[in-house]
């Protein structure tokens, strides 16, 4: 549910960041400017291309779920909090940040997502309930949140660098800590579920 929210406000707000903090806004010759498109598609290339490539080998050479979830953390922290220092005059660098922060987003989604697989084990037969009940609170916290960042704080600059710095960062931190609690907590109920040692 983190790292869905951390994406859904990410690619939410992002649009009216560009906006109203770089200032890529439309005019009569040019009603949608290409950065409102080219930033998040550099991002979804970049994140693709990571999910395709290279997250595999990582996955195999770090043999741990901590380990990304804690390089994701670090990429995401890096590339969100400058968000917050962009105006009109270094506009540029979100371009570089918005790619590089995709390869940190996905590798926290694929790895949630693998995370979710493990819970879930070889029990085919709850498999449907358990993803039904993490789709189920990912919408409602997702629905409601997104609803009211973007009612409330669509037309304020200084709260959206300070959303699309704080929320990914945040959600990244606490997806790690819950990673790591649930391993340190619960790995032998995990090893005794999938059969695989941790």
């Amino acid at each position: 549910m983190l790292v869905r929210i951390a994406v859904n406000v990410t690619m939410t707000v992002q649009p009216f960041y560009l906006s109203l903090v770089t200032k890529f806004e439309a005019s009569e010759e040019n009603p949608t400017p290409p950065p409102l498109a080219l930033v998040p598609l550099l991002s979804y290339i970049m994140s693709m291309i990571f999910s395709i490539w290279i997250q595999r080998p990582m996955t195999r050479c770090l043999r741990s779920r901590i380990a990304p979830m804690f390089i994701s953390f670090l990429i995401i922290t890096v590339t969100s909090v400058p968000l917050f220092f962009l105006n009109v005059d270094n506009r540029i660098w979100v371009y570089p940040l918005s790619t590089i922060q995709g390869v940190g987003i996905a590798i926290m989604l694929n790895n949630s997502t693998s995370l979710i697989s493990d819970v879930i084990g070889t029990d085919s037969e709850n498999s449907a309930f358990v993803y039904g009940c993490y789709s189920l609170f990912d919408k409602f916290a997702n629905g409601v949140l997104l609803y009211w960042i973007i009612a409330t704080f669509s037309e304020d600059a200084d709260a959206l660098k300070a959303i699309m710095a704080t929320v990914p960062t945040i959600c990244s931190l606490l997806a790690f800590v819950s990673t790591y609690l649930g391993f340190k907590f619960y790995s032998h109920k995990l090893a005794k579920i999938t059969g695989i040692r941790v």
